[in-house]
């Protein structure tokens, strides 16, 4: 039985057009999923400069031996927790700001100055809260001129283990704030403005509408934006090591520092690798969830 002609052209079409995508669907399988891969078999092997010995699931049970895997990990968690909860506060409060009938030009303005950290490479936005919070930088100086901290015992934010991970969390919701906040003020534009009117018509508070109208308007987009920071967040790791490189005394180890730090100083690649799976399977399953956010909206 001979297929329509229709339906054997556009068949032969679809097969070309896989046929270009070929060449970058190698490339992506030899710079992804080969490295990927090769992590996961050497997390079976104890790997060292000059050998590899074969000792199974040994690298992951002291892997969940290891006190410091368990402090690197909570630690994470903790970091991304705060930071991404701080994106959203922050991101929301200056979308709402930018979103009010003000002055045009000065909207365009704050938008443009409010955007500029988003801009910075996380290894610069790093160096510059280092010199920042030096105990001689600027937040000391602005704490001494308001009096709230004696000169004579200037603080040390960067090497404190009471401060470390605090410090370096500011700096990255610091720097990764405008994301919410362009993409909260998208969403607020998209609501259409007549459900407003009618709550003003209906009596309805300023929190009123925020909570009927605002919220549940966003919410698809708080959801995706959330999911999104939570894995950036998650595997970072310039902030930390341009800033503390984990220290002091591990206050600010996150995962993606431990890896690097198992593997090359250390020399400890099997146990890296290890850690490095653990690693990928707690943003897989993140990722999966976005994936199946994103197909359920478009659905």
């Amino acid at each position: 039985m001979l297929l329509p002609l229709s339906f054997r052209r556009r068949h032969r079409q679809e097969l070309r057009a896989y046929a270009y995508l070929w060449p970058a669907l190698v490339l992506l399988g030899l710079l992804m999923v080969w490295p990927l891969v090769q992590v996961v078999r050497m997390s079976f092997f104890e790997v060292t400069l000059q050998q590899q010995r074969f000792v199974g699931l040994a690298n992951y049970g002291e892997l969940l031996a290891t006190p410091l895997f368990w402090r690197a990990l909570m630690q994470t968690v903790l970091f991304t927790a705060g930071s991404v909860l701080l994106h959203l506060v922050t991101g929301l409060g200056l979308a709402l700001l930018l979103h009010t009938r003000i002055n045009a030009r000065f909207i365009a303005a704050m938008r443009g100055a409010l955007i500029i950290p988003w801009l910075l490479a996380p290894t610069v936005a790093g160096m510059i809260w280092v010199l920042m919070l030096a105990p001689f930088g600027v937040v000391n100086g602005l704490l001494m001129s308001l009096h709230l901290l004696d000169p004579a015992n200037t603080l040390n934010w960067l090497g404190s283990p009471d401060t470390a991970l605090a410090s370096v969390t500011a700096m990255n919701v610091w720097r990764a704030f405008p994301f919410f906040m362009v993409m909260l003020l998208a969403g607020l534009q998209a609501i259409p403005e007549v459900l407003y009117e009618a709550a003003d018509i209906d009596g309805a508070t300023a929190f009123d509408k925020f909570r009927y109208i605002t919220l549940p308007g966003l919410r698809g987009v708080i959801t995706t934006i959330v999911l999104l920071d939570s894995i950036w967040t998650f595997r970072a790791f310039d902030p930390v090591y341009v800033m503390t490189g984990g220290g002091p005394m591990n206050s600010s180890e996150v995962l993606a520092t431990a890896i690097y730090f198992d593997a090359f100083q250390k020399s400890r690649f099997g146990y890296a690798s290890a850690e490095a799976v653990v690693m990928f399977l707690i943003l897989f399953t993140a990722s999966a969830i976005y994936v199946r956010r994103t197909m359920r909206q478009i659905g």
